[in-house]
C-alpha cells in the first residue's frame, strides 16, 4: 500500500533508526509504501566532541552516496521521519552545491 506523506519528493528530511542513528537524507519519492522508505544520500549525524557542532558523514561509506541512486531503508527499522532545522539542512546542502555557503543568520548564531 503507497501512502501520500507531509513530505515531497527531494525535501530533506531527519530519519532516526531503531538503531538509535540519525540520518539527514533527501527524499526520493513522496510515497511510502509498507516496506521500504527510498532516500537520497544518506547522511549520519555526528557530534563533533571538540566543537559541540553538528557534523554529517555518510551512513554507508562504500557506497556512492552522490550519484541519483536511491537508499532503501526498511520501515521496521524507523522510528521517527521529521524536518531538519534550518541549520542541518544548509550543511547537508552544502555537501552537495559547488557554491553554497551557510545562511548568514546560522554562521552567526553558531558563533554564539
Amino acid at each position: 500500500m503507497l501512502v501520500t506523506s507531509n513530505y515531497k519528493k527531494n525535501d530533506v528530511v531527519t530519519i532516526k533508526l531503531s538503531t538509535g542513528e540519525e540520518l539527514v537524507a533527501g527524499l526520493a519519492s513522496s510515497y511510502i509504501n509498507d516496506d521500504n522508505l527510498l532516500v537520497m544520500r544518506p547522511h549520519k549525524v555526528t557530534l563533533n566532541p571538540l566543537t559541540e557542532s553538528l557534523e554529517l558523514e555518510p551512513w554507508i561509506l562504500s557506497a556512492v552516496t552522490y550519484d541519483d541512486d536511491p537508499v532503501k531503508i526498511k520501515q521496521s527499522h524507523i522510528v521517527a521521519i521529521a524536518s531538519p532545522n534550518k541549520h542541518t539542512i544548509a550543511l547537508y546542502n552544502m555537501k552537495y552545491s559547488t557554491n553554497a555557503t551557510m545562511p548568514d543568520d546560522i554562521v552567526a548564531s553558531s558563533l554564539l
